[in-house]
Formats: C-alpha cells, structure tokens, sequence
C-alpha cells in the first residue's frame, strides 16, 4: 500500500511539473518554486536535520522555508546557508542538559562566585521581605548564546528575504493571542520568540510585547509558505496532528499542552491537507523534552528521510534541479561596536557591567569574543538573563544592546546533605546584593547539623575599571573529628576553627584570581596537642596572624562533575605572630603528668612557661596543588595530580607549627588534601608531598566511575638551616593509598559511594555521601 502511495505521489509531482514546463515556465527565475515547512516538536525537531540531508543528496535546495519553534531554529539556521552536515555539528557540539536548564558551563562563572555556583536544590527570591516562589520556567541562556552564535551571518542581510534562502517564523503574541510572522528584524530575537515553549520556556520579550512558542497559534505554517509563492510544499511534522483523548496525553502537563496549542491544532489538519509531500516521522517514545536522546532522534529524522528519497529525486529530476548546498562553515568576520547600551540594569552599575564586557565603543569583535563578553556579565551570578541585539549604524557598524534580567537584590537557597562521618544538615544561603555598599555582594551560608559551619563573605567591586574587589571572609566550623590508630577509630578531637580573612582579589577573569591580604585563624581543640593523661586540660588553642598570597586557577568544565579542564593552586603564608595557650578546668591550679616513677605534678605556672616554649617564631608556610584531566574520550578520562605542603622556619619539631590536612574525600578547608586509603584528615603534619593519578569512566549519563592510587610522604618540622634538611624533610612516614568509587549525578547533588585502603594497614575505609554540602567540593 506504501509503496502504491509513494508511485502515485511520484508520477502526480511528474505530471504537475510537466504542466507547468509546458506552459512555458522553462527559465530558471520561473520554473517552480519549493516551499519547505519544518513544524514545532522541541527535542523532536531535531530530526529535520536527516530529512534535510535527503533533500540535499536528491539535488534539491527550498526556495522558502518556514518553520515553528524548533522548526523556526533548524529553518533559520537552513536558510542562512548551513548544510545539514553542519546542521548536524551544531546540534552534536550543543550540550543539551544544559540548554534544557537555568545553568550555564562552569567555566563561564565568574571566579569569585564559582564556589556557590549551582550548588542548591532551591533558590527562593526575596521580594519585600517576603519570600516568593521561583517560576520554574526555563530562562534559556543557553538556548540564547547558541542562537547568538550561529545566526551571527544574519548580521549582513537587510531582511530575512535577503538570505539565501527566502525565510519566516511563527510567535504568538500574548498580548492578542495572534501569530506574529517574522521576515525581517534581528533573526536571534525571531528564532527565541518561536521557540519559547509554554510550560517550559519563559515568555520572550521583544520591544512593545512579550511572545511565546509559535506552535500556540501555527505548528504547521504550510499556508504562510504559500503565501510566499511555493508552488510545491514539502512538510515535516514532528508534532501531533489532531486533539489527543483524555487518556493519552499522560498526566496534567500534558493536558495543558494540549490545551495551549488547541488554535494551532484546528488548522493543523488544513494544512496538511495542503502539502504536497507530508512527512511525518516515527517518533513513538520521544516527547518535546527528550533532548537528551538527540543521537536517537537524529538518527530516525535520516531513516526517515531515506524513506522519501526517491520522491524527492523524481520531484528534483522532473524540474531538472541539481542544487548544491556548500555549507557555511564556521568561521565568521569581526563586526565593529560603535555603540554600547545597557538596558535593565537597576543592581548593578553600567561601569561593572561594562567592565565585564571588557569591550569598548569601536573595538572590532567577532562572535566568539562577544559571546565572552556575554558571558563575563552573566557569570556574576546576579541575572536571570543577559541577552543582546545588534542594530546595523552603518556598513559593518553596530550598535549593541546589552538587555539584563536582573535576580532580586536577595536570594535565599537551600540543600541537604549527608556523609558517614560528619552525618546530615541543612544548608542554608542567604545572598544580598548591593545591602552593604554599592556594587557589592554578601553572602550568610550556614550548615545546620551535628557538625555546624557558618560563613559571612563579602566583596565589593573597586578600581576604575572594577578588576579587583575588596574581601572580607569570616569562617566558623565545629567538628567532631575521629583520631586513627591503622586505620580504626581511637578517639575524637571535639575541635573548634574560626578564620578571618580580609584580602583584595583579582576579578578580571573567568578562571584565574590573585588574592593577597591578611589572614587571623584560632583552632580550638582538647586533644589536639596533649594526650588524654592530661585530664586537668579543658581544651587548647592555637592562634595565628598572618599575611597570606594565593593564586587559584580553576579552568575545569564542572564543579563535581568536571571531565576536562585543570585546577592550580598556591598558596603562602608569613606566619607574623603565633599563639598557644591552653584552659584548665575550673579551680584546677595543677597538672598531674604519668611518668614511670608515678604521677608528676606540674603548677600551673610551669606548664604555662613550658607551653610558651613551644611557641615558634614567625614562619613561612607554603601550599601547592595541581590536577589535569587528560580527556580520552568523552567517557573515558586520566587525571594526574599534585599536592605539597611546606613549613620553612629554622626551628625544630619541639614548637608547635599549623598542620595541614591530608586524607579523605571531602576538602572541608579550602586547602584539605583528598587521599585514596585514608579518612578525612587522618594524617595532620607540618610537611608533605602527595603524587597521585586516577581514572574516570562515565558508562551511563550522570553516573561517574573513579578508581585511583597515590603517594604519601611526610615529616615533622624540619629547620631550613640543619644540614639534612633535603634528606629529612618528607622522609618520616609514608602511605601508598588506593581506592574507587561511585558518583551519581542526581537532583539532590552528588551520591557517592567509595572504598580505600592503604599499605600500612589492613582497614579498608568506605564513605558515603549525598547531597550538596557546605564543602568547596561534593565528591
């Protein structure tokens, strides 16, 4: 019956053609004209692109096309002149988790707000004190910057007839509920407004209403295609042809679809019937968000079009049309800015904006540079949206304007989390904007649990040119931390650490910072310097003052889920002045030390002397780290790494110096060192060296395999000025450590699960965490 179908549809194109040459249409301005309509689907439109190559491989280029929603896009990008190879590319390089998302890549934050980057469940707006909740909708960013960056040829044409391909889209209009018909104006703003999906996307606003998906009103534009002057309509719908019953539109959200795009359904069934070669693929199983399986749905738009190749070879022989289609490639000219505007922006200053940019009024850009500039201002963390249009002034001058969808000046965000050795919390962020100065940003992050953390950190944007910002940081953690002996629990240090930081950083770049300032930090813990024979001892406590240099580079592409890119740190501190003193019980003015000859007692006066001994001098301490992942395939990645800690003083081990931590999977301080084989923290030393590589496997979407080994080596304080210093120092103790784990990316932040052990002894470590926690990293 099919092919019965398909030999009548054949001989019908023959005979219509005929006609038509035989009226004399024979020159090549008159010879029919091919319309091309590519209807909405979302996910499902993807599949366009395979029926497109069957229409090239057949020698046949549309004269029109018109397309809706992810019709519009496809379309669009047709019409400007990329071949359906490189159709294909693009959607092969766009990363559609998070296109479908209100994130953007890691890499694109800025440097100073990267640590709170996507890191809760909620974010709830604050609006007259009161809190509000989120819209859900899709804001796409994303979606933007891809549209932005691929329609960047359109800049040369007065309007869309001018392309190579005549073009329209579909949008409806809110205000009236009409279909609005784009053939002219910037093609960006045309591709968003048609493809602002209802219940997905939010509505777009252009300059006097605001629009949303073109499939509301005409999913299926065949008679604007007409209008054009097609003589003969090719179609390709991916969406549904007529209402749906009750039952199978699968749940309330399908309901409401059904319901928004019921103007468009009741034309749906005209216009097919006004196609002269309908295509409809077999998408049973793919929905309007399956972008996730784009590969899939790629795949059965050529399976389709292979379907129909020979209709479209007999429609291009039958007309003699041999069209060739080159292809664009992807290299664009440089465009002159000779005009900046900002629009929308109440938060934050025109000069900050501006300074982000870091584009100034006639600079020659090209798309890659300005699409840097984009996102310089949205990876302040303070928008919804950062948005553009380029308005021509002149032969290849443009003014730009720069349109801003600002968050509320405060925000608060939760999550959850939990771990086997710190157990469960609740975290809560509290972020104000422009509260404490202009141009400024504080952050209140507490961790409520067993194990609490609180956090104030503040900056505000300095300088002319606003490359550095001001830093005022104050951190509190209490943690139960276990001592080890071969691995087995054998004690806990109930400690206390309370850091202040005031420091000015660097803020011109999206991966790197400089930080330089002053550091105050108090540690305060019963067992962290005696044993527990001293029983007269309520705790000690150990404090510094210091001036302290850092520079961090982090250039990977996630924050827990990173598969290429590396991380750098080095970090110094000048150690001016050191504390030690400790708190007796109360009324205890004497300490009772066990020696073999019986218990000795010691004044209160003594052992305050002999603590003061052990108090250095100033010192310098030095931490560095570094981590690459070597990419092997997109599933498949080697990640070599780094770690060293170094305490130069010419005194020896008898004073007490800050130790660094080593051991674990959690890095709870900013300089924490993770460690195959060992818990959180389980080695705690002045000096070490730390060389390590591991292995990571993505077998499914979202589930992470990580196996590796490292090398521990470690000492006790060694003086820079004893001859042996290179022969001792790191030579004490050592650990060979080994391990994997299991890392599921799920909605509430990582699940991991892990297992270790070392060559010391025989006790394998495990852990297990899930959520998003208070951590500079979840896994």
């Amino acid at each position: 019956m099919y092919r019965y179908l398909q030999a009548l549809s054949i001989l019908f194109l023959f005979f219509y053609s005929c006609d038509l040459f035989s009226q004399g249409l024979d020159s090549q301005e008159e010879r029919p004209k091919i319309g091309l309509v590519l209807s909405g689907g979302g996910a499902k439109g993807i599949a366009h692109v395979g029926v497109l190559k069957s229409l090239e491989q057949a020698g046949i280029r549309p004269d029109y096309i018109v397309g809706t929603s992810m019709g519009a896009v496809v379309g669009g990008l047709y019409s400007l002149g990329y071949s359906a190879d490189e159709l294909e590319q693009i959607i092969q390089r766009i990363d559609w988790g998070l296109l479908i998302s209100n994130r953007v890549d890691f890499k694109y934050i800025a440097f100073e707000e990267k640590e709170y980057y996507n890191r809760y469940l909620l974010e709830f707006p604050i609006v007259k004190g009161k809190i509000a909740f989120p819209s859900g909708l899709i804001q796409g960013q994303v979606l933007s910057d891809i549209l932005h960056y691929y329609t960047w040829p359109a800049n040369s044409y007065e309007t869309f007839d001018d392309f190579p391909i005549p073009f329209r889209c579909v949008a409806t209009d809110i205000r009236t509920g009409q279909p609005m018909i784009f053939d002219r104006g910037y093609l960006q703003d045309a591709l968003r407004s048609s493809i602002a999906i209802p219940t997905v996307f939010s509505a777009f606003e252009l300059d006097s209403t605001s629009v949303v998906d073109g499939g509301v009103v005409n999913n299926f534009p065949v008679d604007i295609v007409r209008g054009m002057g097609a003589d003969v309509v090719i179609g390709v719908n991916v969406s549904d042809e007529d209402f749906k019953e009750v039952d199978d539109l699968g749940g309330f959200g399908g309901i409401l679809m059904q319901i928004a795009m019921a103007p468009s359904l009741s034309i749906t069934k005209e216009n097919i019937e006004a196609t002269d070669i309908y295509i409809k693929p077999d998408l049973e199983g793919y929905s309007t968000g399956s972008f996730s399986a784009y590969n899939e749905i790629l795949e059965l738009g050529k399976k389709t079009g292979e379907k129909y190749f020979a209709q479209f070879k007999a429609l291009a022989d039958s007309l003699e049309r041999k069209d060739v289609i080159p292809g664009l490639s992807f290299q664009t000219d440089s465009i002159q800015i000779n005009r900046i505007e900002i629009l929308g922006n109440n938060l934050f200053s025109t000069d900050l904006i501006r300074s982000k940019m870091n584009i100034n009024e006639g600079e020659y850009v090209t798309r890659d540079e300005l699409e840097t500039a984009v996102h310089g201002i949205y990876g302040m963390n303070g928008f919804y949206k950062v948005d553009y249009r380029l308005t021509p002034l002149g032969i290849n001058s443009y003014e730009i304007l720069v349109r801003i969808k600002e968050k509320p000046s405060t925000l608060l965000s939760t999550a959850i989390h939990y771990d086997n050795q710190f157990s469960a919390g609740i975290l809560l962020n509290f972020t104000a904007r422009e509260v404490l100065g202009h141009n400024s940003r504080t952050v209140v992050l507490a961790d409520v649990s067993e194990n609490p953390k609180f956090r104030f950190d503040y900056y505000k944007y300095t300088g002319t040119n606003k490359k550095f910002a001001f830093n005022l940081r104050a951190n509190y953690l209490r943690q139960e931390l276990p001592s080890y002996i071969e691995g087995k629990e054998s004690d806990v240090q109930i400690g206390q650490n309370t850091r202040v930081e005031a420091q000015m950083i660097s803020t011109n770049s999206l991966k790197q910072a400089f930080y330089i300032g002053g550091v105050f930090d108090a540690s305060k813990s019963k067992y962290r310097f005696l044993s527990s024979s001293f029983d007269e001892v309520r705790n000690g406590r150990q404090t510094y003052f210091g001036g302290r240099f850092k520079y961090y580079r982090n250039s990977q592409n996630d924050r827990n889920y990173p598969t290429k890119g590396a991380e750098a740190l080095l970090e110094t501190t000048l150690h001016f002045k050191d504390w030690l003193n400790f708190k007796l019980n109360p009324g205890v003015d004497t300490i009772y030390l066990d020696t073999d000859e019986g218990e000795l007692p010691i004044s209160k006066e003594v052992f305050d002397s002999f603590i003061e001994e052990l108090v250095p001098n100033s010192y310098l301490s030095t931490y560095g780290k570094y981590s690459k992942f070597i990419r092997i395939s997109s599933k498949l990645q080697i990640r070599p790494e780094l770690a060293a800690g170094l305490t130069l003083s010419s005194e020896e081990s008898d004073k007490v110096f800050s130790d660094f931590f080593v051991g674990g999977y959690q890095n709870v301080r900013f300089n924490d060192t993770q460690f195959w084989g060992l818990n959180y923290a389980e080695v705690q030393t002045p000096n070490f060296i730390k060389f390590g590589a591991g292995i990571q496997y993505i077998p499914l979407n979202k589930i992470y395999l990580r196996a590796g080994a490292n090398l521990l080596g470690y000492s006790d304080q060694v003086s820079f000025t004893d001859p042996e210093f290179f022969n001792k120092i790191y030579q004490q103790d050592s650990y060979f450590g080994y391990g994997l784990d299991i890392s599921y990316q799920s909605i509430l932040g990582p699940i991991s699960a892990g297992i270790g052990g070392n060559n010391k002894d025989k006790a394998l470590r495990s852990y297990i965490s899930i959520g998003f926690s208070f951590n500079y990293s979840d896994r």
